[in-house]
């Protein structure tokens, strides 16, 4: 494996240009037509998602591919970049370790999770080919109660975040891949999704360098940061994406930093909808962005480079420019030489037993009793479960993710019944409570689920011996009225499943506590 790279002076434009763009690939090889698109327009740099990846074997053999023909084709390996933050927002889930939740590394009672949780994270990326992991998400999710941030956030206060995301960034950068902190300058206080719309974010200045981007500006050592599509009213009226005065005059001038600045997804409706693929590609090479991602469309990608050499031929963008933004891609990547070489080799991938239960372990001891009493379990017992549906654009499916399937299995003795998305299931279910002497129930986003909300509601009212569970942190806990017995976990992963089981078996200590 070859991880060489062209000096900037060796480089064509095209090369030059291929660098400032990270193409998402469709599928899990590459294609003649793909080859043939990255050779024209001498694609540098790429992203990866589940649509991506089967499993070990092939993602290992996919991308030694894509190395050697990017290498063949361009003169120098590639970036490739994944979102692999733990928890619910992983893209490679199946024979690897699976990480958890930073929310999770923050809440559990193992010394220095978030450290050894970014480790792991960083050698298996490095292993299977891939080198920047777009994480740690830094906004500040004040109370726990941004349902936007959740579980992908670190904590309620800047100083938490910046502890516990610090030690991530410590763990991914010392295993030898790279890191990317997101979304500056911090968007918690955000309640619009960019994926979907325009946020406007009215916070002053002040505001702004002291909390939302305190943490970022203490992590400088990070070797990526990814702006966010918000608009920062304070700074400038355009996303942050596009806005020079936030990634150049504050960024790069007043703060000084000199690690690579990403652009979030260009194609989410923030950008789309409002400055188009052309126009934004553009303005965001203009303001401060070193790489744009295209991460879907084979169409914008297209229109988003053939708008880069436009914009140098009628002078918008100045080849002095393109070359500053290269030379910090190359510097990034003479980095990752050293992880690259010791851990992207020919031997075969092997899933550590001692990772897995490391993970297992820092999972099992984030469970959190915020109130009351423990849930516990006998004959008795009606166990109340919610579907695994995706409620997040950036979150994934997995395979292995159903709480009233595992239930039924490990409690063939209970009854366990599945929320159901119907008003006449309240009414059924408060009936059916009269026969039992206690009953758990396990929510789920119920801020964003009417039945989920009614039905435990009205179950609180009438009987007290009640145990609500929320799986995805504690954002739920405020949409319940007279909450005697409260717990919570912070993903619902595989990990989290196999907690809740363990927890009504063997009735362990509970020993998380919130990151407040």
């Amino acid at each position: 494996m070859k991880f060489k790279y062209k000096s900037v002076e060796e480089m064509s434009i095209q090369e030059l240009i291929g660098q400032l763009i990270m193409v998402g690939l469709p599928s899990t090889s590459l294609d003649e037509e793909y080859k043939k698109f990255i050779s024209d327009y001498k694609i540098g740099n790429f992203i990866l998602f589940a649509r991506n990846y089967s499993n070990t074997v092939q993602m290992k053999k996919f991308m030694e591919e894509l190395y050697d023909y990017t290498y063949n084709v361009t003169g120098s390996f590639p970036l490739v970049s994944i979102d692999q933050e733990g928890g619910m927002v992983v893209r490679m889930f199946k024979d690897v370790t699976f990480p958890a939740s930073p929310l999770t590394t923050s809440a559990t009672h193992v010394k220095d999770a978030p450290y050894h949780t970014g480790y792991i994270i960083g050698k298996d990326m490095l292993k299977l080919g891939v080198n920047l992991n777009l994480a740690p998400c830094l906004e500040i999710n004040e109370g726990l109660a941004n349902p936007l941030v959740n579980v992908r956030g670190y904590g309620a206060t800047k100083e938490i975040v910046l502890q516990n995301a610090g030690r991530f960034v410590d763990g991914i950068q010392d295993s030898g891949a790279l890191s990317c902190l997101k979304h500056f300058p911090g968007a918690g206080s955000s309640t619009k999704d960019t994926h979907l719309e325009l946020s406007l974010i009215e916070d002053d200045c002040e505001t702004l360098l002291n909390y939302n981007m305190y943490p970022f500006l203490k992590l400088l050592r990070s070797d990526a940061l990814m702006s966010s599509h918000c608009i920062f009213k304070s700074f400038e009226e355009v996303p942050t994406t596009l806005s020079y005065e936030i990634l150049t005059n504050v960024l790069r001038k007043e703060v000084n930093y000199e690690g690579l600045i990403i652009s979030d997804g260009m194609e989410m409706k923030a950008i789309l909808d409002h400055y188009g693929i052309a126009g934004g590609t553009v303005k965001a090479l203009q303001a401060g962005c070193d790489i744009l991602l295209l991460c879907h469309d084979y169409d914008f990608q297209k229109e988003a480079l053939d708008a880069v050499k436009e914009a140098i031929d009628n002078g918008d963008l100045s080849i002095e420019l393109i070359k500053e933004k290269v030379r910090r891609i190359n510097k990034a990547k003479e980095k990752l030489r050293k992880g690259l070489e010791k851990h992207f080799t020919k031997e075969e991938y092997v899933i550590s037993d001692e990772e897995h239960q490391y993970m297992q372990n820092v999972v099992d001891e984030s469970y959190t009793l915020v109130k009351g009493k423990a849930p516990y379990l006998n004959d008795k017992t009606l166990i109340m479960t919610p579907k695994a549906i995706v409620r997040s654009i950036v979150e994934d499916e997995f395979d292995s993710r159903d709480l009233t399937k595992s239930m039924k299995k490990a409690f063939p003795n209970n009854d366990v019944v599945e929320f159901k998305n119907d008003f006449e299931f309240v009414d059924e279910i408060l009936k059916m409570s009269k026969n039992y002497e206690n009953i758990l129930i396990y929510s789920y986003d119920a801020y964003n689920d009417e039945v989920q909300k009614a039905t435990i509601n009205k179950l609180l009212k009438f009987n007290q011996n009640v145990y609500v569970i929320s799986i995805k942190g504690p954002t739920d806990q405020q949409y319940f009225e007279g909450l005697v017995n409260y717990a919570c976990l912070y993903e619902y992963t595989p990990n989290s499943i196999r907690t809740i089981i363990k927890q009504l078996k063997e009735k362990f200590e509970f020993k998380g506590k919130l990151p407040l």
